[in-house]
């Protein structure tokens, strides 16, 4: 029964990456804002973070741009690690709860390396509860020396599944799918006390 479950999960991940790559090519793509920033060529590196029920709509955006994503340690994981290796994401696992401790040090030590590059965070989580920041975003962002960069999506034709706790998002083909990126963000320490509430709070005014 697991082998079956394992098969029919793959099938729908290879259906899914298909289906997001035939919405990008039947849609217009409108980048606004600080999009330049997303390069790889850029010389400063960033925490790119974004809402978890947008990620899907995201995947085609950044293809080939040898990033880092963030995804959990798990069944579900392991096909968002086959999507990402799809579009030339590298995936870091990590647990679906991580405040930090050695996790942060790999992570650290990854994005840093020979490949060095921009890493993605769902800014709340793989749990939720729905648009309300975690603290682990900025707390990698301090370790890491980077700034913050928020980056939203705004698809015209849509189905949101309400059934889910991050409300997830399916684009629909033929559409208008904009994605805007906000300034980039600076995170200090000081800005972590008291449970990061400040640094909190003006990333969800940026975002609204």
């Amino acid at each position: 029964m697991n082998k079956i479950s394992d098969f029919l999960g793959k099938i729908t991940t290879f259906i899914s990456i298909y289906y997001i790559k035939f919405v990008y090519k039947t849609s217009k793509i409108v980048s606004t804002g600080q999009y330049t920033l997303l390069q790889s060529a850029h010389d400063e590196k960033f925490i790119i973070v974004f809402w978890h029920g947008d990620s899907y709509c995201l995947y085609p955006y950044l293809s080939g741009q040898g990033l880092y994503v963030i995804t959990t340690n798990n069944g579900r994981g392991d096909y968002i690690n086959l999507i990402c290796d799809h579009f030339g994401y590298k995936t870091i696992r990590i647990p679906d709860e991580s405040e930090g401790g050695n996790f942060l040090f790999k992570i650290r030590r990854e994005i840093s390396g020979p490949g060095c590059a921009n890493l993605t965070i769902t800014l709340d989580g793989p749990l939720g509860p729905y648009h309300q920041p975690k603290r682990f975003p900025f707390i990698t962002a301090v370790l890491t020396k980077r700034k913050v960069l928020p980056l939203t999506i705004n698809c015209k034709r849509k189905i949101q599944l309400k059934g889910r706790w991050d409300n997830f998002t399916i684009p629909l083909p033929f559409n208008k799918i904009e994605l805007h990126v906000y300034d980039p963000l600076e995170v200090s320490k000081k800005d972590l006390d008291n449970e990061a509430i400040a640094i909190r709070k003006q990333v969800l005014k940026t975002m609204q």
